[in-house]
């Protein structure tokens, strides 16, 4: 309501007191002399003529007022929008929303850190990220996060984080929203679209470690890079999305991919070596769908990454090696089932399979020469969650992780690599709202290996995560 009705509204009303709380012809005599109707002076009024006009009542002094409410109202323009183009007139337009997500844990393993560190994943991984397990209190990550829309084009999302590594530029794009046909683009450093669980923050993970054929092929920090994503979203009544991403392909650390060269010197001095392939050089395509019947949601997803692998040991042994393998391909299915007991309760089974081919030139330095190589591997997930409280703040859930296939041959002759290694894990998760969790989780690994030899792994890990600021509405 503007100040002149507001101010009429005062007015008549404190008048409609006077008249109420004064005698009935003191109160006539008051309202004559505020209104007279011939032009005379309120002291020339007969007092016949005052007795004789009754005051109006209660709810007619109401009505009245009410009208004329209505009438200023009518007569006073209301403002319109503002012009296409034209700035908000608030200070937040003008300033980004920021959040802060900080993540702990406190972990209890039953190997020392330094020998747990060196077990190995056979014919993936030669030593074993403890990032988030040493044996006590853990920082895991500060994130600084910055959200916003920069005009009625773009849309900008960064994310800063401190990890004890160091301070790392996680993700910084731009979003195009004006494109025909139902297409967006994206441009900068970001998570890849590939997979179920790549395109997700750590914080939105429901365990905390990623699945054992993430961090075999993909790697525990995930699939993320300077590149260019175009996205297409089908007109229909339920979800049609691709997306195709071109990224650079250079990588700090990755098990797969890496447009990197290499120069090795073997046990007789020669020097093997490999130039760096031109970037871009890592190419992605995913296709997604999701619908649901009554209560019960249906997501399905396949992705497909191609691009260079190099993988090298160099460290100035007789065992240090490379690989370069220009036509890697890793591919995912993905299947995640969500059953809608009521508004917070529900059950979730999510699974996905993980593969990766990939041939190329092996450099050893123990014989000076180049060999033919070749690996197929894959595995996969599956795991079960509950939410079973009324108020949706009690999880608890179980998965399974499994490398079903792992074959690397050399020459035509296969290696003699372990198969069929799982990985248990259960956890139970109190959330007091959305922005505190807390996860009692414990694992199983049966996986690694510690110079030839199976170790067993076990690990209770209590994980503390806090979030401050807004956020966006987390994916399904």
């Amino acid at each position: 309501m503007s100040q002149r009705p507001r101010r009429l509204r005062a007015a008549c009303v404190g008048r409609l007191t006077l008249l109420l709380l004064v005698p009935a012809p003191l109160g006539a005599g008051l309202a004559r002399a505020q209104n007279p109707s011939d032009g005379a002076p309120a002291d020339h009024v007969a007092p016949a003529a005052r007795e004789a006009e009754p005051l109006p009542s209660r709810v007619e002094l109401l009505r009245r007022i009410e009208a004329l409410e209505q009438a200023v109202t009518e007569r006073t323009p209301s403002p319109g929008p503002p012009p296409v183009g034209a700035p908000a007139s608030t200070q937040n337009a003008f300033n980004p929303e920021i959040s802060i997500i900080t993540d702990l844990t406190f972990a209890a393993p039953n190997l020392a850190d330094r020998e747990a560190s060196a077990l190995a994943l056979p014919g993936l991984l030669e030593q074993s990220d403890r990032g988030g397990k040493l044996r006590g209190i853990n920082f895991n990550y500060f994130e600084l996060v910055f959200n916003a829309a920069v005009d009625p084009y773009f849309d900008f999302f960064g994310v800063l984080t401190l990890e004890p590594d160091g301070l790392e530029i996680e993700e910084a794009y731009i979003d195009l929203r004006s494109l025909p046909f139902g297409c967006r683009l994206r441009v900068g450093k970001f998570l890849s679209a590939f997979g179920r669980l790549n395109g997700l923050h750590k914080h939105l993970w429901d365990f905390n470690d990623p699945p054992l054929i993430y961090e075999g092929l993909i790697g525990g920090e995930g699939l993320k890079n300077p590149g260019v994503r175009l996205s297409w979203t089908a007109p229909l009544d339920y979800l049609l999305q691709a997306h195709a991403e071109v990224y650079q392909g250079a990588f700090d650390q990755a098990p797969t991919f890496n447009a990197a060269g290499f120069e090795l010197s073997t046990a007789d001095g020669a020097t093997l070596s490999a130039k760096a392939p031109a970037v871009p050089v890592l190419y992605i395509g995913s296709l997604k769908t999701s619908f649901d019947v009554g209560d019960h949601v249906l997501l399905l997803g396949g992705s497909l990454i191609y691009g260079h692998s190099t993988q090298s040991r160099i460290e100035g042994l007789p065992t240090d090696m490379a690989l370069s393998a220009p036509g890697t391909l890793v591919y995912d299915a993905e299947l995640t089932y969500k059953y809608l007991l009521s508004s917070y309760r529900s059950i979730t089974w999510q699974t996905e399979y993980l593969g990766r081919l990939s041939s190329g030139r092996l450099a050893l330095a123990s014989d000076g020469a180049i060999h033919e190589a070749e690996k197929r591997q894959g595995g996969g997930y599956s795991e079960l969650i509950w939410r079973f409280d009324a108020a949706g703040q009690w999880r608890v859930g179980g998965r399974l992780d499994l490398l079903t296939e792992n074959v690397v041959s050399v020459d035509d002759v296969r290696q003699p690599l372990q198969r069929l290694l799982p990985r248990y894990a259960a956890m139970l998760e109190f959330s007091p709202s959305e922005y505190s969790r807390f996860r009692l989780q414990y694992d199983l690994d049966r996986s690694r290996f510690l110079e030839g030899a199976q170790r067993d792994v076990h690990e209770l890990l209590l994980q503390v995560n806090i979030a401050v600021g807004p956020h966006g509405a987390h994916a399904f």
